[in-house]
């Protein structure tokens, strides 16, 4: 084998991907709302493996805080928007794609124009409401959506509203359940991160398994990686009338 030496030599190698599989990669687009611990490493590799066009929307400022798991950011940029540097950041890591920033957040009067025309949303918002309110959009538009937690460090992908449960069929108490601040393991986020990347990747190649009607959970401490099953509720406010 001979080694050339530009970006996506070693991705192109294998044979789930290749010279056609990257062409895939790089026509596609995708939106993500929020741009903190979860994000982080997923938008990095997504970057990374050349996906065409991206977008982050997320109108939050870096803290202190943010640092133990947010790892597009350092300490330097304490106090500034998270999706600027985001882009700026990654913008530097791969300058041969398209990436956009957005610090707007995400309201049902602009949530058409943030949205719209993109191949596939990595759902995220502020709160509870806010991520509802992104998966009844991709519901409503049939886009298909990866959801990701740094809190329990999972996955699940909506691939199809019409057969595929959304997150609110997986959390119907979403709104109270995911108040205030949780505890976050730093490499959890990591993990999380790093898998909601493959499911986007595997979406975008038509390659591969995903995590569709399940959980795919990682536990950090314990080397657990599990299934939950989430089936899909016919009585689900956002999807379950979906035909």
């Amino acid at each position: 084998m001979i080694f050339e030496n530009f970006r996506y030599n070693r991705q192109i190698q294998m044979p789930e991907i290749g010279e056609i599989g990257q062409k895939r990669i790089s026509k596609a687009s995708v939106v993500s709302v929020g741009a903190g611990g979860v994000k982080s490493p997923l938008l990095y590799y997504l970057v990374a493996a050349g996906v065409g066009k991206i977008k982050i929307i997320d109108f939050d400022k870096i803290e202190l805080s943010n640092l133990n798991r947010q790892i597009l950011y350092t300490t330097d940029d304490i106090g500034k928007y998270k999706a600027k540097v985001a882009a700026d950041r990654l913008r530097h890591l791969n300058p041969e794609i398209q990436i956009i920033d957005s610090e707007e957040k995400v309201t049902p009067q602009n949530i058409d124009s943030l949205l719209s025309n993109y191949d596939i949303v990595l759902e995220g918002g502020d709160g509870p409401e806010q991520r509802l309110m992104v998966n009844k959009y991709c519901v409503d538009n049939n886009i298909p959506m990866v959801h990701v937690s740094a809190q329990y460090g999972y996955v699940l992908t909506m691939l199809n509203a019409k057969v595929d449960p959304c997150l609110q069929c997986a959390f119907p108490d979403l709104a109270e359940s995911r108040r205030g601040p949780v505890a976050v393991w730093g490499i959890g986020t990591g993990i999380a991160g790093v898998m909601g990347a493959n499911e986007v990747l595997k979406i975008i190649l038509k390659k591969g398994n995903l995590a569709r009607g399940y959980l795919l959970c990682a536990s950090s401490f314990s080397n657990d990686y599990y299934r939950i099953p989430i089936p899909k509720l016919s009585d689900c406010p956002t999807c379950g009338k979906v035909e």
